[in-house]
């Protein structure tokens, strides 16, 4: 089980496994609050991230893009390890750590 929950003005706490099976729902609710959150500056807390895989990745990759393209700010903080090395063998793990 995933979730996504909203801890602030333009915080997200991200907690659960984020894996194939629980991907598009992540990344659905993430695009609903970049959408309609009215923050132009976000964080997005992995702390809570217990399991992740390449589809972690690519959900990250995506709201960057997104928010990125609405010309919003995008950070994450404490991404998981597992993160970090799929991330890093995909050569993208800067843009994860620096965010946009």
């Amino acid at each position: 089980m995933i979730q996504l929950v909203e801890t602030g003005p333009g915080r997200l706490a991200l907690s659960g496994g984020l894996d194939f099976g629980t991907a598009c729902v992540a990344h659905q609710a993430g695009l609903a609050f970049f959408a309609h959150g009215g923050a132009r500056e976000w964080t997005v807390d992995c702390n809570g991230l217990e399991s992740a895989n390449s589809a972690a990745v690519a959900v990250l990759l995506d709201w960057l893009a997104v928010v990125h393209r609405a010309g919003g700010q995008l950070r994450f903080e404490g991404l998981p390890e597992r993160v970090r090395a799929i991330a890093g063998i995909s050569e993208v793990e800067e843009l994860l750590e620096t965010g946009v």
